[in-house]
């Protein structure tokens, strides 16, 4: 029984620790975009809304999360603990060690009713 306890009490600490580092990416993500914006705008070349839908978001940032696999049409076959891009629902994906998946649009905020803390303008990673 303790044997038990302390299996399961490993696994919500083991899942807690995963989805802290997958909020740590998806931030650094959000910042480098804003950062991409901010340039952007200063310097007279701001995004159009039809530049950004669809697209990939890390093809716009200097670095990828260490666990990025790549594009792929459909969730890569069992892999875990990574993220990916979907080319069919043009989605960044996160797919969790337990199969469950999260997933982000890159917008414009203008079409957002609610846009994720530290948005100031521009472009966010929405999640679907």
């Amino acid at each position: 029984m303790l044997t038990f306890g302390l299996t399961s009490a490993l696994n919500r600490v083991q899942g807690r620790a995963e989805t802290i580092t997958m909020e740590a990416d998806l931030a650094n993500m959000r910042w480098e975009l804003r950062e991409l914006w901010v340039h952007r705008n200063a310097t007279g070349q701001s995004f159009s809304a039809g530049e950004i839908e669809n697209l990939n978001p890390l093809l716009l940032l200097g670095g990828r999360p260490n666990n990025y696999s790549g594009e792929f049409a459909e969730a890569p076959a069992g892999v875990r603990s990574v993220w990916y891009f979907d080319t069919k629902a043009k989605r960044l994906v996160y797919v969790f060690s337990d199969g469950r998946q999260v997933r982000y649009r890159l917008t414009s905020t203008a079409k957002l009713n609610r846009a994720s803390q530290g948005a100031m303008g521009g472009v966010d990673l929405a999640p679907d």
